[in-house]
């Protein structure tokens, strides 16, 4: 069963949207595949079991579980106790009958097992880890924190989750690519599941496999993970998180980047765009107004309504001082995700006045847009409290900036 992920906070448009039972629309992200197929984990050949029963043994624990390979259900398997993700000191074959779990899942007669481990002195995590029959990895199959009824601090837990890091993306006319490295310290050599989320999407997932290159010290001898999925023209937010094996607390967040199919904005002398100066002047007008989610003026905004409204305005300005043959069209979509993907991606470093500032979840999602003022700070349609106002922009990693004028 596939572990399921966070699920970090939505926006309001999305929160009311769900809420009221509409139906979000948005510009799709794959070019010829669906992201509801990578929802799920892909069928897994991998041991299945669990640790039952536990108790004290002289100097070690004894643990009761059961265990199966989908491959070969009628065979009995082979585990090893691994201490601290890296020490094996005992090891069972399943031997003993547990009728509920062999009609359950359609096993042979001898499905459990019963083992006593020794434990080294100072050992804080026990894996009971299946060796794998046929296609798929052996793994952990149940684990347990050492000492036996220990509350594990907060500290603790997080020295346990999976860590790792995205080294490598990268994009193309019909795809994005990222690559990196995960390893779970609970189980060193295992084969880890990784997901790639696009634009809030989960558009795939998959197991590590190799050394990352360079190796990296600790990360094992199956932790790199290669990822490609096709995409449509544009710019977007590709994040990466890797799924818990062992004792750790969560899912692991390896964190987001932004690419553009069409490459980055130049890089000449910085532009100075009429339309931009004359979105953001008109933006500046309406300081001070309400918030509304689904509202584009002239009254009240949303964020990605206040950017449609102001730019309209910018452009038809525009184009009363420009001559026949020579106005300018621009179409803007309307919310701030299908803004994102539409606008040529930018780095911090070459935004000027009028473009845009978007913020996105650890899952790449888009959900909010300001107008970027100068650096540190955009205009925009805040919410309810704030309403219409300067904004502080203030973590980078989960901002991008975007341009309707760069080229």
């Amino acid at each position: 069963m596939f572990p399921a992920l966070p699920t970090p906070g939505r926006s309001l448009r999305r929160a009311a949207a769900l809420a009221a039972g509409v139906a979000l629309a948005a510009t799709a992200v794959l070019a010829t595949a669906s992201p509801a197929a990578a929802d799920a984990a892909p069928k897994s050949h991998d041991p299945v079991g669990a640790i039952t029963a536990t108790s004290s043994a002289g100097k070690g624990v004894q643990v009761t579980g059961w265990a199966y390979d989908p491959d070969a259900k009628a065979n009995d398997v082979y585990l090893i106790a691994k201490i601290d993700g890296t020490k094996t000191v005992a090891s069972v074959t399943t031997s003993k009958a547990n009728a509920t779990v062999s009609k359950k899942y359609g096993l042979g007669r001898t499905p459990g097992y019963t083992l006593t481990v020794p434990l080294p002195a100072g050992a804080k995590s026990l894996c009971m880890v299946a060796q794998n029959q046929g296609a798929g990895t052996s793994g952990p199959v149940g684990c347990l924190r050492l000492p036996l009824g220990t509350t594990w601090t907060s500290a603790q837990l997080t020295a346990h989750q999976p860590a790792g890091k995205i080294t490598g993306y990268s994009a193309t006319g019909s795809g994005v690519r990222f690559r990196g490295y995960a390893t779970d310290p609970d189980w060193t050599s295992a084969h880890l599941r990784t997901v790639l989320y696009v634009d809030g999407q989960p558009m795939a997932t998959r197991y590590t496999t190799g050394r990352p290159n360079p190796a990296v010290s600790g990360a094992g001898p199956h932790s790199a993970f290669d990822i490609s999925v096709p995409v449509a023209a544009g710019t977007h937010v590709g994040c990466v998180w890797v799924v818990n094996i062992g004792v750790g607390k969560a899912n692991t967040f390896l964190g987001c980047k932004a690419v553009d199919t069409r490459g980055k904005a130049g890089t000449g002398p910085l532009p100075s765009p009429a339309v931009n100066k004359a979105a953001l002047a008109e933006a500046l007008k309406h300081k001070g107004q309400a918030y509304s989610w689904g509202a584009t003026g002239p009254k009240s905004f949303d964020c990605s309504g206040l950017v449609v409204y102001s730019y309209a305005k910018a452009v038809a300005a525009v184009n009363k001082t420009l001559p026949a043959g020579k106005k300018i069209s621009m179409s803007i979509p309307r919310v701030s995700a299908d803004q994102a993907r539409a606008a040529r991606l930018i780095p911090a470093s070459r935004a000027v006045p009028g473009d845009l500032v978007f913020t996105f979840d650890s899952e790449g999602d888009v959900y909010h847009v300001g107008i970027y003022v100068k650096p540190g700070q955009a205009f925009a349609a805040i919410d309810y409290g704030y309403g219409v106002n300067y904004q502080n922009i203030w973590d980078p990693a989960s901002t991008l900036y975007g341009s309707f004028t760069h080229t």
